[in-house]
């Protein structure tokens, strides 16, 4: 098996692709949504990943996901099977599931206090949650909420987030955990991004207290930190971090290279910077509603054109 092969995937894409096989294989409308998977797979590596593990494994269970009660129950048990979806565990689950019988209401109420939220390419979505915390997740992002009570507990599985708690009880606390840390926060309003090494934590308004690598530091608004394995340290990004929740981008001399990156995020398909003009800089207040718009803007104000072999292939190069 090939290092991609063998990687791990974001919870939000597994739960995506075995969503997608349910649809698929109870649907009466076949070559559409068919096409709406193919659009789905092809518009993320991990999508694709996620999509041939779950046919392995549907081929190795047989007949065994038909006799499955209903569409709820078979979604809980593959989740459970672990987001790589590993054969021995799928089988172990499925099959004590048909032997035993598991409760439905029982499963219902799992499902109702451990919900996870995720968004899918270009995607932003918020929810209200215990204690009157509201959520925003931007694109490709997923939340699990782990414990309903109080403090209230959070989990960012992938992508980002933004909590505000400014309105809730005074005496209300939630913990945020995110992949090199936690956040322990009151009455604040922060937003919370997963980068490849580290998380990072802009406060908007209030303040936070965070952990990383025993180390605790409280932030305070204004100010964005990096947690990592080595830590917690300060950060001063060319990217606003907390613009995105106002739909828009805002960058301070932001490379090309990081500008394409950034708009990757919320386009579906294959989008590319030539490794020539990556260290162009640009600044300014973009929307992020119609990344295409953008793109198509930028031979106006850089010495760019773009390349399009596709609708889901597109390439900056020098112009």
């Amino acid at each position: 098996m090939s290092r991609a092969e063998a990687r791990h995937l974001p919870e939000a894409t597994v739960r995506s692709a075995i969503a997608w096989q349910l649809q698929l294989a109870s649907s009466d409308q076949r070559p559409r949504l068919q096409a709406r998977i193919d659009h789905w797979r092809a518009e993320h590596p991990d999508h694709e990943l996620a999509w041939q593990r779950l046919r392995h494994l549907h081929q190795e269970l047989g007949e065994m996901t038909s006799r499955l009660p209903n569409r709820d129950l078979s979604v809980h048990l593959l989740e459970r099977a672990d987001t790589d979806l590993q054969r021995r565990r799928a089988l172990k689950l499925l099959g004590l599931a048909l032997a035993v019988g598991a409760p439905a209401g029982w499963l219902t109420q799992q499902h109702i206090s451990n919900p996870d939220l995720h968004t899918t390419t270009g995607e932003q979505q918020q929810q209200r949650l215990p204690g009157g915390v509201q959520v925003q997740l931007n694109t490709r992002s997923g939340l699990d909420v782990t414990h309903a009570g109080q403090p209230l507990q959070l989990t960012l599985r992938e992508g980002e987030v933004m909590i505000d708690s400014l309105a809730t009880d005074p005496s209300f606390q939630l913990q945020l955990r995110c992949a090199w840390g936690r956040c322990d926060a009151a009455q604040a309003r922060f937003s919370v991004r997963e980068h490849e090494g580290y998380s990072q934590v802009s406060v908007a308004e209030g303040a936070l207290m965070l952990q990383a690598a025993e180390q605790r530091f409280q932030a305070r608004a204004g100010e964005t930190l990096r947690l990592s394995q080595s830590g917690i340290a300060t950060a001063s990004p060319a990217l606003d971090p907390l613009a995105w929740s106002q739909g828009m981008l805002v960058a301070d001399n932001l490379s090309l290279g990081r500008f394409i990156a950034e708009l990757g995020r919320y386009r579906s398909g294959v989008l590319g910077c030539d490794p020539s003009i990556a260290n162009l800089r640009l600044s300014g207040v973009f929307q992020l509603a119609e990344p295409d718009t953008l793109l198509a803007d930028l031979p106006r104000i850089l010495p760019v054109r773009l390349v399009s072999r596709t609708r889901w292939w597109l390439r900056v190069v020098p112009a």
